[in-house]
């Protein structure tokens, strides 16, 4: 991307935004007031190391032509500018445009994975984001694995607004028990607070569209670096936040687990705190079934003795190599431990690569004959 700071490139289809669509009456502006601002459903936000500029993309609908002709899709318009802050973006915008950026109907935010990196320009980001009333703390936030910009350029399979297709991508994630999409708020509530695990997902391009291929694993608001999508879906499982979960026992063997409930009990043993993460769920074979009784406890046995191993071997790699405690047992530790709590009050990092983990499953198989 050629820019220069203070200067804008437009898209194939980058033009400004003509008309007001009628979805958009709600916000209480006046038809004038709409005319002057523009509305970006995303945002893509890369850091230029080498010039130590932010390099911000944006996501338009094109609001006069869904108007004219009846579309219910947005047609994505593509913005980039340049600046050595949020402010000076902003600025340069408005001065070409003669428009204010209003990020009342934003859907998500893209930051280039460099910026988790570099905690001078997440901490700039972050702050600027806070200072600013109508930028929404429940975006949804992502990462661009290449760049953000990339992920934003993505537009011609899409049929529609990026920042529409990142929401609906998001939505249709069916694993979780509840929604479980890390916003820019939980990001910023890292920042303040260091001790939750947020977990990212990390956007690559296929086939022209962005798919979801790792996640970002971020701790007392330091970049860990990436965990593969199986990784993340242990960690989401030994935290209580997924309906459902999917294993493969043996190679050619799906059992998908449902109604799981999930229970930690934190203690202190031997000068160390020890979380243990019970889990119960039933199975069903989704090739096949259980033939007899005999078949059906092998399979739980093998189940539930797999499922265990897993989830102790990705929770010791995550720990030893990542500084990570996957179950984010470190919330809970008011509720549970008021001794831990009192003894690693502040102390969020030495806590999570000081937890043992351990893990007992307890899994159901329903269909069998």
């Amino acid at each position: 991307m050629q820019n220069m700071y203070g200067t804008m490139r437009k898209g194939k289809k980058s033009v400004c935004c003509l008309a007001a669509a009628a979805s958009l009456a709600c916000c209480g502006c006046t038809t004038t007031e709409l005319e002057q601002r523009s509305f970006p459903l995303a945002v893509g936000i890369d850091w230029q190391e080498d010039r130590e500029v932010f390099a911000v993309s944006f996501d338009f609908p094109d609001l006069a032509q869904v108007s004219e002709k009846g579309k219910t899709a947005d047609t994505p318009m593509a913005l980039s500018l340049e600046g050595a802050d949020l402010y000076h973006v902003e600025k340069s915008y408005e001065n070409n445009t003669n428009r204010l950026l209003d990020y009342n109907h934003m859907k998500a935010v893209v930051v280039g994975e460099e910026i988790l990196k570099q905690e001078e320009a997440l901490r700039s980001l972050l702050l600027a984001w806070e200072q600013r009333e109508a930028s929404a703390r429940n975006c949804s936030l992502l990462v661009g694995g290449g760049s953000a910009a990339e992920i934003l350029s993505l537009t011609s399979e899409t049929e529609g607004s990026m920042g529409k297709y990142l929401e609906e991508m998001l939505e249709s994630q069916k694993d979780f028990r509840q929604n479980k999409i890390v916003t820019m708020g939980d990001l910023m509530n890292q920042w303040h607070n260091q001790d939750q695990l947020l977990l990212i997902p990390i956007l690559t391009e296929n086939g022209e569209r962005p798919v979801i291929t790792a996640y970002a694993a971020v701790s007392d608001f330091a970049y860990r670096g990436r965990i593969s999508v199986q990784e993340a879906m242990r960690s989401f499982l030994s935290q209580g936040l997924l309906g459902r979960f999917t294993c493969e026992p043996e190679e050619g063997e799906a059992v998908e687990i449902s109604g799981l409930e999930v229970s930690c009990e934190i203690k202190k043993e031997e000068n160390q705190p020890v979380v243990t993460v019970s889990i119960q769920g039933q199975g069903r074979l989704k090739t096949g079934q259980a033939d007899s009784a005999t078949e059906k406890y092998r399979l739980e046995e093998k189940l539930e003795q797999g499922l265990a191993a897993d989830l102790q071997e990705t929770a010791g790699r995550m720990q030893e190599e990542l500084g990570i405690d996957m179950t984010d047992s470190y919330l809970l530790l008011g509720g549970h431990n008021r001794e831990l709590y009192q003894e690693y009050q502040g102390l969020a990092e030495t806590y999570h690569r000081k937890v043992r983990q351990v893990f007992q499953v307890d899994i159901e198989v329903l269909n069998w004959e």
